[in-house]
């Protein structure tokens, strides 16, 4: 469970524990404590705990940004499963971000944890500016890091995506959350109150 605070985090957490509509333990967190830690889950609820719309669109766009990146194209992963050792496949998500929709034909593979230093040798080596992490866990960048290898064109990807579950809200939102719905894409699950409904 993952919101802005951690106390918004451990309530919505409780609320939804109640209901046992997911049947395993959710982990309050933040963002930022959620990236610090090492087995962090890989499928997450995000809590749009803001009585502001605007505020709670704000926080759903940028944890889509920071954590729900695609899967690489197809070709290049199975050409990354084919030299990649031990670990086996990634676990498959029922639900893959988009893939990208221009053809990617190479990329630059960076396993284990991406800090600071690693990004700009990466960067430095030049082309290609396709990035394919094994999870956006393992990226320690600031946001303004980030969006400052975005703008010298990095993308990114990932072999073992993050799986967005729902949209949780301790209300219903204004405007029938379509402000949400366009921050985290389409066909999430927005669960309201208590009962998750």
């Amino acid at each position: 469970m993952i919101a802005e605070t951690l106390r918004a985090a451990r309530i919505a957490a409780s609320r939804l524990a109640a209901t046992s509509r997911l049947g395993a333990p959710l982990t309050p967190c933040t963002p930022a404590s959620y990236l610090r830690r090492e087995a962090a889950p890989s499928r997450v609820v995000l809590c749009a705990s803001s009585r502001s719309p605007g505020r709670a669109a704000s926080f759903l766009r940028s944890c889509a940004q920071r954590l729900l990146w695609p899967a690489p194209p197809g070709d290049l992963r199975r050409a990354i499963d084919g030299i990649r050792s031990g670990g086996g496949h990634p676990r498959l998500l029922k639900r893959l971000p988009p893939a990208p929709r221009r053809r990617v034909t190479s990329a630059r593979l960076l396993e284990g944890r991406v800090d600071g230093p690693r990004a700009a040798a990466a960067l430095e080596a030049g082309r290609p500016l396709d990035w394919i992490v094994e999870s956006p866990r393992h990226v320690r960048l600031t946001d303004r890091q980030l969006a400052a290898l975005g703008e010298r064109g990095v993308r990114w990807s990932a072999l073992e995506p993050v799986e967005l579950v729902a949209v949780f809200a301790p209300s219903a939102p204004a405007g029938s959350g379509r402000g949400w719905t366009r921050a985290v894409g389409r066909g999430v699950p927005l669960w309201i109150g208590a009962d998750g409904a």
